[in-house]
């Protein structure tokens, strides 16, 4: 690799850390779509892979970056006070058992029915989040009870399996609505539930053998070390500093933070089935 694509991770890792920290999302939403443009050109970034490994080498190499950012951002957090633990856990495992069943689901149930529903739960939550931005907001009562806790964990798990999307874009609609967090504590308890699933996603790419395959030059398993290092560096540098700025900004203001992402992301879901039917 080039000095200058060194660069360009590093500057990709200082985004990640600083989305990630505000956020608590962990930061996979860029990482993925950044290494498919990176593996993509090889002439570039002097990083030769076979066109079938993209996605696993990816996605691999972007859950060995989320663990430590996550860990750093969580501990921020913790200090603050903000991470509601007695939601993390249940959820955590309740995700990791349901994603199992939700990859194995995933070529049954029909995908754009589930993109679609998802898709617009995240319009509506985006509205009800701008509904509810001025005055004092809205008075919620935490709602931490193993049926509710095993529920988000279950939806949680399952829907990122079956949508293939982040597990902190799932989660966070879930603990506003459905666990009842206040603003403040959804990004720090959704980055915990993002370290959590990080671990085990990071553990199983790295302990596996992509057998008969030439993967790039400081790999373990399917993670790309190499190319992980300079952004893992850049997003350790910044995740704190979008833990501060989550924990300065003002109520509304991350209200409006929130559903601007639930519109995006939303939006980004319609549109991308409305490609496929048309």
């Amino acid at each position: 690799m080039t000095g200058l694509t060194v660069l360009t991770l590093l500057g990709v890792g200082v985004l990640v850390g600083l989305i990630a920290g505000l956020l608590g999302i962990g930061g996979g939403v860029l990482i993925v779509p950044f290494l498919y443009f990176f593996y993509g050109h090889p002439d570039w970034s002097g990083t030769e892979l076979p066109l079938r490994l993209h996605v696993p080498v990816a996605h691999a190499t972007s859950l060995f970056i989320i663990l430590p950012t996550a860990l750093r951002g969580v501990l921020s957090y913790h200090r603050s006070g903000v991470v509601v633990w007695r939601a993390v856990l249940p959820i955590a495992v309740a995700a990791a058992l349901a994603a199992v069943a939700g990859a194995l689901l995933a070529p049954i149930i029909p995908g754009p029915v589930l993109e679609t529903g998802f898709a617009l739960l995240l319009l509506a939550s985006a509205v009800r989040m701008v509904v509810h931005s001025g005055g004092g907001g809205e008075e919620r009562v935490r709602r931490v009870t193993i049926p509710r806790t095993a529920l988000t964990g279950v939806l949680v798990g399952s829907l990122s399996a079956l949508l293939g999307v982040g597990g902190g874009v799932v989660a966070l609609p879930l603990l506003i609505y459905l666990i009842g967090l206040r603003v403040e504590e959804i990004a720090a308890t959704s980055l915990a539930i993002v370290m959590f699933s990080a671990l085990a996603g990071s553990l199983t790419y790295l302990l596996s053998s992509p057998a008969g395959e030439v993967m790039p030059t400081g790999s373990i398993g399917y993670v790309h070390v190499l190319a992980a290092v300079p952004i893992l560096a850049g997003s350790l540098i910044s995740v704190g500093w979008g833990t501060r700025l989550n924990r300065v900004l003002p109520t509304r203001v991350l209200r409006w933070i929130f559903a601007s992402l639930f519109a995006l992301v939303g939006v980004e879901i319609l549109a991308e089935n409305l490609v496929e039917w048309l």
